[in-house]
């Protein structure tokens, strides 16, 4: 059953919501589509002005973090 995932960007002390989301499958499935964000984000200079402790956070729509990625 396809769910939504919202991936939030935080360091801790500032968080960018995502107020969209993304339909996946699973968690997996979400694992996997946040990774590729990533290396998008990554590779368009997205992410160089970011600090050390960045991370990505896969959250429902409820707020319950499932999943945390660091990014820096």
């Amino acid at each position: 059953m396809v769910q939504r995932f919202y991936f939030d960007l935080t360091d801790g002390l500032t968080t960018i919501r995502d107020n969209e989301g993304v339909e996946a499958d699973d968690l997996a499935d979400a694992l996997e589509q946040a990774e590729a964000a990533l290396e998008e984000m990554s590779a368009s200079g997205e992410l160089t002005d970011l600090e050390e402790g960045w991370r990505l956070v896969i959250r429902t729509g409820a707020d319950t973090v499932l999943a945390t990625i660091p990014i820096v």
